[in-house]
C-alpha cells in the first residue's frame, strides 16, 4: 500500500474511531437497550421539556438497528483498512447516517418530543458533517 498523505491518514484515523464507536454503540443497543432509554428518560425528566420513551419490548426493530450499526461498522472498518481502495464506500456511510439523523428529527416532530430522537439527530448529523470535512479534501486529492 502506498504511503498516505496527512489528510488520508487523518481520514483513516477517523474511520478507526468510527469503527470502534459504531461497534460499541451497536453492541450496547442490543445488550442494554432499556437502560439506554432509561438514561435518556431520566435526563429528559430533569430538563422537563422532553417526553419519556417507553421501554423497548419489540425486538424486531432492535434487530434492524443492530443490523444497520453492523453495516456502518463494516464500512468504517473497510475504509480504515485501505483508504485509497475503499474511499468510494464513504457515500454509503453518509447516506446511512444522514437518513438516521433525519428520520430521528422527523420522529421528534411527528411522534414524540423525546430527547433520544433529538440526540440521535444531532449525533448522527454531526458524524455526517465530520466525515464530510475529512472526506471531501481526500476525495479531491485522490482525483487530482
Amino acid at each position: 500500500m502506498a504511503p498516505l498523505t496527512r489528510g488520508q491518514n487523518q481520514y483513516r484515523i477517523l474511520m478507526i474511531l468510527l469503527f470502534w464507536t459504531f461497534l460499541i454503540v451497536g453492541a450496547l443497543f442490543y445488550i442494554v437497550p432499556n437502560p439506554i432509554i432509561n438514561v435518556f428518560n431520566i435526563v429528559s425528566g430533569k430538563i422537563g421539556y422532553f417526553q419519556p420513551l417507553p421501554q423497548n419490548i419489540e425486538k424486531f426493530y432492535l434487530d434492524l438497528a443492530v443490523a444497520y450499526m453492523s453495516c456502518v461498522t463494516a464500512i468504517a472498518y473497510l475504509i480504515s483498512r485501505d483508504v485509497l481502495k475503499n474511499i468510494n464506500l464513504t457515500p454509503v456511510l453518509l447516506v446511512g447516517k444522514t437518513t438516521s439523523s433525519l428520520i430521528s428529527l422527523l420522529s421528534f416532530f411527528l411522534y414524540q418530543r423525546a430527547l433520544l430522537y433529538l440526540s440521535n439527530f444531532v449525533i448522527d448529523g454531526s458524524i455526517v458533517l465530520i466525515v464530510l470535512v475529512f472526506y471531501l479534501p481526500v476525495r479531491k486529492e485522490i482525483k487530482a
